[in-house]
């Protein structure tokens, strides 16, 4: 299970992004994302357009990846199961925030077809948490 959720994780990361002039991954943002948020805060009027949501989008999924690596240290199952579940689930609904409006933009194309190895991976590790994985 550790290295289902570490290529969850790791898959979330390097989603395609579009960024200014050319494409990127969403580390990047990741990385970038806290600085802009504690100064500039978030602009909900933003989120009509792709650019209004990346910083957002990225700082989220900064969040629940974190979140989702604690969760292998855990050592009590239920909570442990409650933060895989937690984190994996956001960071898909944090990813269909991003492209939200794919059947008109091509920057939301891209996420999404860079998104795709990500929500696989994200598909099977709840699977196995839920299916697969014996209580303990």
């Amino acid at each position: 299970m550790n290295f289902l959720v570490i290529l969850t994780v790791i898959l979330n990361a390097v989603i395609v992004i579009g960024a200014g002039h050319g494409w990127g991954i969403l580390l990047i943002f990741e990385v970038l994302s806290p600085k802009f948020i504690l100064t500039e805060g978030i602009h909900f009027n933003k989120f009509d357009s792709y650019d209004g949501r990346l910083l957002p989008v990225a700082f989220l999924s900064l969040i629940f990846q974190i979140l989702l690596l604690i969760s292998l240290k855990v050592k009590v199952w239920k909570l442990q199961k409650i933060l895989i579940h937690t984190s994996c689930i956001a960071l898909i609904l944090v990813f269909f925030v991003l492209i939200k409006d794919f059947s008109e933009s091509s920057l939301d194309k891209l996420s999404l077809l860079g998104g795709i190895p990500f929500l696989i991976s994200s598909v099977f590790l709840l699977i196995k948490i839920n299916f697969l994985v014996k209580f303990q």
